[in-house]
């Protein structure tokens, strides 16, 4: 018995944290077997900053639509790999400001031809699906941006106990 499937709707949240786990796991695998020290989760951040060169964390957890801490861990994680750099910014210091290293812009050229395999191989896995997950998951995420499912569930709960 797998309770998650049982659960369906219940468990949406679990099942499309999951198949990201499974995803980012596997492309981290992929990284560290072609001997680079990279890791899935970092990439966006990476990509980001190798477009807009120098942002501070606010700017790039907007960018990203991802919450503040999980952006800081990232950073974090890429500071100590030496992959980016920090520095207070000139107008105020309580910002820092995220940029590449030389490093991270040669593990981003590094990591190039391993994204255009992925790409690809992310086309082919999303092609065996009945229904174009993209699609669906933009339709979705509008969607919420028009009305949170906290929201749904809360105008829900207000109606049904006037019922």
């Amino acid at each position: 018995m797998n309770l998650v499937t049982e659960l369906e709707e219940l468990a949406l949240a679990t099942r499309l944290k999951r198949l990201a786990e499974r995803l980012s796991q596997d492309v981290s695998r992929v990284y560290k077997e072609s001997g680079l020290d990279f890791e899935a989760r970092w990439y966006l951040v990476l990509e980001l900053l190798s477009r807009q060169k120098a942002m501070s964390i606010t700017e790039v957890s907007e960018s990203l639509q991802l919450s503040h801490p999980a952006v800081v861990q990232f950073t974090d994680q890429l500071l100590t790999r030496g992959l980016i750099k920090a520095a207070a910014d000139e107008k105020d210091a309580r910002r820092r400001i995220i940029s590449l290293t030389p490093a991270g812009k040669q593990m981003h050229k590094q990591i190039g031809p391993i994204l255009d395999v992925i790409r690809e191989e992310n086309r082919k896995w999303l092609a065996t699906a009945s229904a174009n997950l993209l699609q669906v998951l933009s339709e979705l995420e509008k969607s919420l941006d028009e009305r949170s499912m906290f929201k749904r569930i809360k105008i829900a709960l207000l109606e049904k106990s006037e019922q």
